[in-house]
């Protein structure tokens, strides 16, 4: 179930800075995205993928509709955000939780069968499984975007 209150409006501004963000470092443009929603409290923040795998949930575990579905996320990972929509899923995270985020991806994705393309100060791009996608973290925010199609 998915909370659809609006966004706070400092929040919608990170949030379009950070999906053209990740377009523009993937190549792509476009606008923000239509509909704005944010996993609800009650969806469970951590999820193993197999009996004996504790480290990670997964997109569709943390109770996303879109998006690769298998995509690994860090248990226990804090989402302040998140955009949810068939062609474009954003996650924006605790930046606390962003060092730690990029590693975990850096180490998962080729596993979960994503080439990783670029990879430089704590960001990555990388596609699989049709879909294209951007990591950053810093000190003020940390966010990953996906989308479906092709780049360009």
């Amino acid at each position: 179930m998915t909370d659809r209150r609006r966004p706070r409006p400092g929040l919608h501004g990170l949030v379009v800075m950070v999906v053209a963000g990740g377009l523009a470092l993937t190549g792509c443009s476009g606008s923000a995205p239509s509909a704005m929603t944010t996993p609800s409290p009650s969806v469970p923040a951590t999820v193993a993928t197999t009996s004996h795998d504790t480290t990670h949930a997964t997109l569709s575990s943390r109770g996303f509709e879109h998006g690769p579905a298998d995509f690994p996320l860090p248990a226990g990972l804090d989402i302040t955000y998140s955009v949810d929509n068939p062609n474009n899923v954003t996650v924006v995270i605790d930046p606390a939780q962003g060092e730690a985020t990029y590693r975990f991806l850096r180490t998962h994705l080729a596993a979960a069968g994503f080439t990783v393309t670029a990879d430089a100060n704590s960001s990555l791009v990388f596609s699989g499984h049709g879909w294209t996608g951007a990591y950053t973290a810093s000190v003020e925010t940390a966010a990953l975007t996906l989308r479906t199609g092709p780049v360009g």
